[in-house]
């Protein structure tokens, strides 16, 4: 898969803390203050990244070459999310052991 910084995991992961009237971040050595109308956008010239799955269940992926079954694809699941966010946090939740899993595996031979 595709390699994030590390020092990017406090924004992906929204590691807020309460700080008087509002909420900071820390990045590296330095507490930022958090804006609630932050937007983090990445792009990548890479026609078909792979990211690993603890990053993509922290981010929103969008494909701007994509196909019709897929623009489908993400629609359902923005959908899925809307209504039934209960159900998209199992597939969240069972995303991440899998790669657990694979890793172990991977591990054991």
């Amino acid at each position: 898969g595709e390699y994030l910084d590390p020092s990017l995991s406090p924004v992906l992961s929204q590691q807020k803390t309460k700080d008087g009237v509002g909420y900071c971040i820390h990045l590296g050595d330095k507490t930022v203050t958090w804006t609630d109308g932050f937007r983090f956008f990445m792009t990548t010239t890479l026609p078909n990244p792979h990211y690993a799955p603890e990053t993509a269940v922290k981010v929103t992926l969008l494909n701007f070459s994509i196909t019709r079954e897929g623009l489908e694809e993400q629609m359902l699941a923005l959908v899925v999310a809307k209504e039934s966010p209960d159900l998209e946090e199992r597939k969240n939740m069972l995303v991440v052991s899998n790669a657990r899993m694979k890793k172990e595996l991977k591990d054991t031979e």
